[in-house]
């Protein structure tokens, strides 16, 4: 059997190992498997380069991340057991590996400083992956063959009834199953980003569209000039880590334990804004063992059950029970941290049973700057209407410190950044309620794709605690300023012109403009050559919901939900083609999540059920595909 595998990221080295897997423990080994992994990138694919800046750090904790199954998961093929991208970096094989392959002294000692809940460098990752799959050609099974092609596949096409065709730009090629295993993609510009684009074009101007930050070429961005930057998120962190750690500069620490930034001379003056007006929180310092998962005392089956409606969890019920999770959390380590008298496990005790949520928390007398306001929570400068732009740093720096202090206190002990936490940890439940249809068409479109993606992002899918730390610092330095909410960006006489009207009057100019945000994936933009001929070649379409009669596209690559096989645009699955993981996102919850060990992982189980498939073996019953 013949298998071509689009992507050699680690969802493609993830397949791979698992197709050896059911090969040698579940096949008859009647034939011979021959595997094909196509990525101009190589093995690690475009996120993971080993050639990046070191100072580009991963967003998960190191003991969070594996390549390697265990008997959580829910599969069929055996476990193969190994070390954790935390566990391998301190070893001496890892060591090894990385000074054979001459590695940079700065990723060598990186990893061997790397702590369990410490943020590894990206390229770190990407060796990771390079080893794993070294591993994996060493103990291939005999009747196994892998071969890398290093080139971008263009085109897909049925070659025939049983056949599929995979182009290159010089090279043709045929299989029986081909499984997409593809990562993070770039889109066309739509109608705002390309007539900035041409306005810089036209004005001798820098304009950086949406993209990986790793791919992103910062060496035009003049020194001791004003760069625009536009979005606030992961993207945001990067290009300012880029712009000043990568410059040169340096953080020193202060008595009172706050950073101070020692700048090289060679930074750009940064402004920065989006329409939130405020960075990502973030992530809590990780305090979680092996596998460990909050568990959820609202938000389980029963309870949606009990508040479903014709069938459906309605919208406002599913926030009402989740926040009711973070709530407990909250309460219970506020209790733990400022409330010595009073007793956080009979508080919890009491919560969970009580009908009457507000007598219970005046009972505790609570100040009332510790009462949980979710208002507040998602929008911290709700009060602030009008405001100049250098009065804003300063409540800026006062929310950021306040939220890195608790950040830093743990994920199982500060409590505002524990209750986010739960956001990360309840991600199989998110994917379960998707999975079962939990919402309605009109709810899931319109206000949990909508609405609850975005809050989700803004308060769990931030950066390291470090990063809110050196971004207060910056701004105190004056070498960053971020603007009030509502930021606008547009070209006004040969410059860039950036502003927060609602807000103030200040007006800042640029030379350069960056977005700093990774297009998202959308089979109906894409510019990924490969998608496009799918689409244009009738053998995949945007999966479409019907919302009160009229069907949205949600952006996600249509499949059969149980298989992730294709479908072609008159909607039937294409039984010798999968595809799996960021093109999913919008049928999926959280597709670009890193494998994590010991909780069952979607994209371990995903790997084990397609492999079965791709070899016609029997799968897994009740698999949470990605």
């Amino acid at each position: 059997m013949k298998v071509g595998i689009i992507g050699a990221g680690p969802r493609g080295i993830l397949l791979t190992s698992q197709l050896f897997n059911q090969y040698k423990y579940r096949s008859d080994q009647s034939e011979e498997l021959e595997i094909t992994l196509f990525d101009p990138y190589g093995i690690g694919g475009r996120v993971w380069r080993t050639d990046q800046w070191t100072g580009l750090l991963m967003n998960t904790p190191a003991d969070q991340i594996t390549l390697f199954t265990d008997k959580s998961v829910n599969m069929t093929g055996e476990v193969y057991d190994g070390p954790s991208l935390f566990e391998w970096a301190a070893s001496s094989e890892a060591h090894n590996y990385l000074t054979t392959n001459q590695y940079s002294q700065d990723l060598i000692e990186a990893a061997a400083k790397l702590g369990g809940s410490d943020y590894a460098p990206r390229p770190l990752y990407g060796a990771y992956i390079k080893w794993f799959y070294q591993e994996l050609i060493n103990q291939q099974p005999t009747q196994c063959h892998v071969d890398l092609v290093e080139d971008e596949v263009v085109e897909l096409t049925e070659a025939s009834a049983n056949q599929v065709s995979i182009k290159t730009a010089d090279k043709n090629y045929s299989f029986d199953k081909v499984v997409m295993s593809l990562g993070q993609q770039d889109n066309y510009l739509n109608q705002e980003e390309q007539k900035l684009a041409t306005y810089a074009q036209d004005n001798n101007l820098t304009y950086l569209a949406p993209t990986h930050p790793g791919d992103a070429d910062l060496s035009n961005i003049p020194s001791s000039e004003t760069v625009i930057i536009r979005g606030l998120g992961l993207s945001f962190n990067d290009y300012v880590s880029e712009l000043t750690l990568g410059r040169g500069g340096s953080y020193m620490t202060n008595d009172d334990g706050s950073l101070s930034y020692q700048p090289s001379g060679r930074e750009p003056r940064i402004v920065a804004g989006s329409r939130r007006g405020i960075p990502y929180y973030p992530k809590a310092v990780s305090e979680k063992g092996y596998g460990e998962l909050a568990p959820a005392y609202f938000l389980t089956d029963e309870k949606m059950d009990a508040a479903s409606v014709d069938g459906y969890l309605p919208f406002d019920k599913f926030i009402e029970l989740l926040r009711s999770d973070m709530e407990l959390v909250y309460y219970s380590l506020l209790i733990n941290d400022r409330y010595p008298n009073k007793n956080a496990t009979e508080f919890k005790q009491r919560f969970i049973k009580t009908d009457d949520r507000k007598s219970l928390l005046d009972q505790y007398q609570f100040a009332e700057e510790d009462i949980l306001d979710w208002d507040y929570i998602l929008n911290p400068f709700k009060d602030v209407k009008v405001i100049g732009t250098e009065d804003y740093q300063g409540i800026l720096v006062n929310w950021l410190d306040n939220v890195t202090k608790d950040a830093n206190q743990g994920s199982k002990t500060g409590p505002v950044g524990s209750a986010l936490e739960l956001l990360r940890d309840y991600r199989p439940i998110f994917r379960k309620i998707i999975a079962d249809h939990r919402f309605s068409n009109d709810d899931y479109v319109n206000k949990f794709l909508r609405s609850f993606s975005s809050d989700n992002s803004f308060l769990s899918v931030g950066a390291p605690s470090l990063r809110s730390e050196q971004l207060s610092a910056l701004i105190r330095s004056g070498l960053v300023r971020l603007l009030a909410p509502g930021m606008e960006v547009k070209g006004d006489n040969g410059w860039f012109v950036t502003a927060a009207p609602r807000r103030n009057a200040d007006k800042f100019k640029a030379s350069a403009l960056l977005e700093a945000r990774v297009p998202k994936a959308n089979l109906d933009i894409t510019a990924n050559p490969l998608l496009e001929s799918l689409v244009n070649n009738q053998l995949a379409r945007t999966m479409k919901i019907n919302v009160n009669g009229q069907d949205v596209g949600v952006s996600a690559v249509d499949v059969d939900e149980s298989t992730d096989q294709l479908r072609n645009k008159a909607g039937f699955a294409q039984p010798h083609v999968y595809i799996w993981g960021v093109p999913l996102e919008g049928l999926r919850f959280t597709t670009n999540a890193s494998p994590r060990p010991g909780v069952n992982d979607t994209s371990l189980q995903t790997a084990d059920l397609i492999a079965a498939e791709v070899l016609g073996l029997k799968t897994a019953q009740d698999v949470d595909v990605n």
